[in-house]
């Protein structure tokens, strides 16, 4: 499935650990840049919403999701 930066995916818990991000930080998320993560093809995205606190500020999460075979999640156009 080919994404593009900023574009919007839904991701879904495939792990407790992944259902556990989902519940946390809801399921839309933006693509933020594309790359390597641990040798793997794999995209940072950012949640949709502040849901991580900072010190006294709110910010979003991000997270690295390879493209194929991620443990964790599952993604969606």
């Amino acid at each position: 499935m080919k994404q593009a930066l900023f574009q919007a995916v839904i991701l879904k818990g495939k792990s407790r650990h992944g259902k556990n991000r989902i519940q946390q930080h809801g399921d839309q998320w933006f693509v933020e840049e594309f790359g390597k993560f641990n040798g793997e093809d794999a995209m940072i995205l950012r949640s949709e919403r502040r849901t991580f606190k900072l010190g006294d500020n709110w910010i979003r999460d991000s997270r690295w999701v390879l493209l194929r075979d991620d443990p964790d999640f599952l993604y969606f156009n």
